[in-house]
């Protein structure tokens, strides 16, 4: 990707900035949960220097299951774009420093006015601080500037598909943060590994054969996890945990 960039020129609007652009969304539907694998994936990129956003949107258009379906130079025009009339994109590539309203603050506001809209951010920034915040600002996937052209599309595949992808150490320091949070309401190691598989959607039965447990010990750990978060049920657990920080 970083050969692409520097032998791609900048296009400007006639102000001589740059500016939002838009494809057709034309037969390319919205769909809920993960994209199905035989549709093109929409993508929206917000990087305010023109020469890496140009390389970047050639990038992901040289791939027979993307299409950029709109560019934005600041936080405003991505935010705009997500609230356009082509609609908001499957995926948004977010760089952190965005003039006004940076790239993290962007990514906190989709998650909450777009919550289809699964966010990567996309960084010369290689710093777990900064990975960590982004995930808990809502993103998906922290990727770097200096990573290959292929590493890239397929993050982008794997986010539509349904999954995050982080770096160890990220993983690490939400974990950390996640045990830190968990303690602060009463819960015990095994009843965190037990919510945990909540949030993936595990029933008793699978959890208790994932960490090797009865499934009436399973019970008792779910019924002292919906005491301990104030909860009604499981799904209200995991919905608390989740906002809580408690995981991810």
């Amino acid at each position: 990707m970083g050969e692409a960039i520097r032998h791609l020129e900048s296009r400007k609007d006639r102000r001589g900035g740059p500016r939002v652009r838009h494809r057709s969304r034309r037969d390319v539907a919205k769909g809920w949960g993960q994209i199905p694998p035989d549709r093109v994936i929409t993508v929206g990129v917000a990087e305010d220097h023109p020469l890496a956003r140009q390389g970047i949107v050639e990038l992901l258009n040289s791939a027979d299951d993307m299409v950029v379906v709109g560019e934005a130079a600041d936080g405003e025009e991505a935010l705009e774009l997500a609230d356009s009339v082509a609609g908001e994109p499957d995926i948004f590539l977010i760089d952190i420093r965005l003039p006004g309203i940076d790239g993290l603050e962007v990514t906190r506001r989709l998650s909450h006015q777009h919550p289809d809209v699964r966010v990567i951010i996309l960084t010369a920034y290689e710093d777990p601080a900064y990975a960590t915040e982004a995930v808990r600002a809502g993103a998906k996937a922290y990727v770097l500037k200096t990573a290959e052209g292929e590493e890239v599309l397929d993050t982008v595949r794997m986010v539509a598909h349904g999954h995050a992808v982080l770096d160890r150490s990220v993983w690490d320091a939400l974990a950390d943060e996640g045990r830190s949070r968990g303690e602060q309401y009463g819960l015990t190691a095994r009843e965190m590994d037990v919510l945990r598989l909540l949030g993936k959607g595990y029933r008793n039965r699978q959890i208790a054969e994932s960490l090797g447990l009865s499934p009436t010990t399973v019970k008792t750990h779910v019924a002292r996890i919906f005491k301990r978060l104030g909860a009604t049920d499981r799904t209200d657990a995991v919905v608390k945990a989740l906002r809580l920080g408690i995981i991810q």
